[in-house]
């Protein structure tokens, strides 16, 4: 084992961490709240806030782990200070520093590690923010920057604490010692800073929550209507993971420039998170006349930036917004609201101008009971699968089959995938659940076969999360090999906007699937990114025609040719062409004219039960008698 190094600066580094006065302080609940986080994004059993003292690193905070610490020879945090870049430990019991250590061989069993260092005020590594699995694994980079961005916010918390502490020191000096101009100085630039955001200069939450907290009581007084709204970029990530942190803030610091040029005095504009700002518009009570400004607003975030790999990246955003006093009377109510307006309006997609109301507060709350009762869903065997079938237009043979997920609530009866599976995605259940769908799909395959069902190939959608952030080429082995399926038996459908997610990594991973006899598909094609460069990039075999063509190609001469051409192009990549939604006859002929392979909807069938598939099954394999 090795023990972790001393840094040079070590006295230093605990005299920072001392000053913060954290170490031995009781628990507090907004650094419970981020190792909570933690642990749950990042679907990890246990996650910490640790102090590295002089021996001993001690838990601030702790989210699965019972102890209040550890020595600090046997602590990985004690490695992870010790460079100002993430520590990830994949496999301990690999890592000749770790396989020996107490913590891995002993009762906690500490398998993967990953931790990034925390920093007091003056950059000293104080302590990390972790998470710890008893299994090995590793972070993909959405996932590291996520825990990072849980670690900025720690270090906030530190911050401020510091702050506020020495703003009340020198407070105190200032008024035993009145003519002492460098104390006051050092007082106001403290108060500054610890009312303002230090990249853009803006008020921060704390600031703003007092300047609605003191400006009700005025605009009750004289019957003021006020207007607070969010601001929140939408994929301000891509632009950072683009172009650089740099460059992020850059465009953080002009977005702030143009907000302000179109704002009043009386206005005020603060920036309460790494891509959100707020804004307080007193006077603006009228909704038609607030949609206005909300609207100037937008244009002024709206922008576009220089790709050095080519093209452009575009950065919009969402704003929601609450008006006092209908839609609260507080401060944390307003802000709630108009910050539960923006998720909204990034939900309908972006770009969006959406109000706060107590149907989109129902909307919420509902939201919130579905993911706790979904998350008791797969325990309570409440999720079941249909199975719909995709006929063959050369000879109308069963294809294939696709793997349909359903809840039925115990409650509410058969809940909408529509409804649930954002709900899934937004919580971060949908790996779990589409891992489980994907192993019950391929155990009724090897069911269906023991049984003598004829079998067809059966297609598996992955989530944007399952399919980027997981090992889903080792878990597709592992089900494959377990179930003894054969090559071909098995499709896989990905969205076309999820699989223009890093394409290079997209077509390696497909490939990676291939190579296991899975056939790729990309689903709802025809939504997103179609072009025939983006195509050819991409180890795929079929692709599936997006049911809102289908519905009207009857009726709409453009519909009608987005399909044809859409057949025509995946035909010259010698790809095999999927309709789905299909119940009319005239869409059937119009398809089967256009040369189209596959169809799939209720005209021929709608999804079944596995007893009523295998039925069907059976059924469509029969000798047809000579009529």
């Amino acid at each position: 084992m090795k023990v972790p190094d001393i840094p040079v600066d070590e006295a230093r580094r605990l005299a920072a961490l001392h000053a913060t006065r954290l170490l031995g302080s009781p628990p507090e609940e907004a650094f419970d709240r981020i190792t909570r986080m933690a642990a749950r994004l990042l679907n990890a059993p246990t996650a910490l806030v640790s102090l590295v003292d002089k021996d001993v690193q001690w838990f601030k905070s702790r989210c699965g782990f019972e102890g209040a610490g550890t020595a600090r020879e046997i602590s990985f945090c004690g490695h992870a200070i010790l460079q100002h870049a993430p520590l990830v430990v994949g496999d301990a019991t690999q890592d000749p520093r770790f396989r020996d250590n107490p913590m891995v061989t002993g009762d906690a069993h500490v398998r993967f590690y990953a931790g990034v260092p925390l920093y007091s005020v003056d950059r000293m590594p104080i302590g990390t923010l972790c998470v710890i699995d008893r299994e090995p694994r590793q972070l993909s980079g959405e996932e590291l920057d996520l825990l990072r961005d849980l670690a900025r916010m720690v270090e906030q918390l530190i911050h401020h604490r510091q702050l506020a502490s020495a703003a009340q020191a020198l407070c105190s000096h200032v008024l035993l010692d009145t003519a002492n101009p460098e104390l006051s100085a050092a007082a106001g630039q403290v108060e500054f800073l610890l009312n303002h955001d230090q990249l853009t200069g803006l008020s921060n939450r704390q600031a703003l929550v007092r300047t609605i907290g003191a400006g009700i009581e005025a605009w009750r007084r004289q019957d003021t209507p006020t207007l607070v709204a969010s601001i929140n970029l939408d994929k301000f990530k891509r632009l950072n993971e683009a172009l650089g942190h740099h460059a992020g803030d850059q465009a953080l610091v002009s977005i702030t420039w143009s907000l302000q040029s179109v704002l009043r005095p009386e206005d005020l504009l603060a920036r309460i998170g790494n891509d959100e700002f707020m804004v307080l518009l007193p006077g603006l009570g009228d909704d038609s006349v607030a949609r206005d400004r909300l609207r100037q607003l937008m244009q002024a975030v709206h922008r576009e930036f220089k790709n050095p790999g080519g093209g452009a990246i575009p950065l919009t955003c969402s704003i929601g917004y609450a008006i006092y006093p209908q839609d609260g009377d507080s401060a944390d109510i307003l802000m709630n609201n108009a910050a539960m307006a923006t998720r909204r309006a990034k939900l309908m997609g972006g770009g969006q101008i959406q109000h706060f109301s107590e149907e989109l507060k129902a909307a919420f709350k509902r939201k919130l009971t579905m993911e706790s009762q979904l998350r008791a869903a797969l325990d309570h065997k409440e999720l079941f699968l249909m199975y719909q079938p995709k006929i063959a237009l050369k000879d109308g043979s069963v294809a294939g089959l696709e793997v349909l997920l359903r809840w039925r609530h115990p409650r509410h009866g058969v809940v909408s995938p529509v409804e649930f599976i954002p709900v899934a995605e937004e919580a971060g259940l949908i790996v779990e659940i589409g891992e489980w769908v994907l192993k019950s799909a391929v155990d009724q395959c090897r069911a269906w076969r023991v049984e003598g069902v004829p079998t067809v190939p059966v297609a598996v959608n992955l989530s944007a999360r399952q399919f980027h952030r997981t090992d889903i080429v080792g878990c597709v082995a592992s089900v494959v090999r377990d179930a003894g399926l054969a090559p071909g038996d098995l499709e896989l459908e990905l969205t076309e906007s999820m699989s223009v997610q890093c394409p290079e990594r997209s077509a390696g991973l497909m490939a990676r699937l291939r190579g296991l006899g899975c056939t790729i598909s990309i689903d709802d094609f025809g939504t997103g990114y179609s072009s025939l460069s983006y195509l050819k990039q991409l180890p795929v075999d079929k692709l599936k025609i997006d049911r809102s063509f289908v519905q009207d190609m009857h009726q709409s001469a453009e519909s009608m040719a987005m399909v044809k051409a859409i057949i025509a192009m995946a035909h010259g990549l010698r790809l095999e062409v999927i309709a789905e939604g299909v119940e009319l006859q005239e869409q059937l002929d119009g398809l089967r004219a256009a040369g189209c392979d596959q169809i799939q909807g209720f005209y021929y069938s709608k999804p079944l039960s596995p007893e009523d598939c295998a039925g069907y099954l059976r059924e469509q394999a029969a000798p047809r008698a000579p009529g």
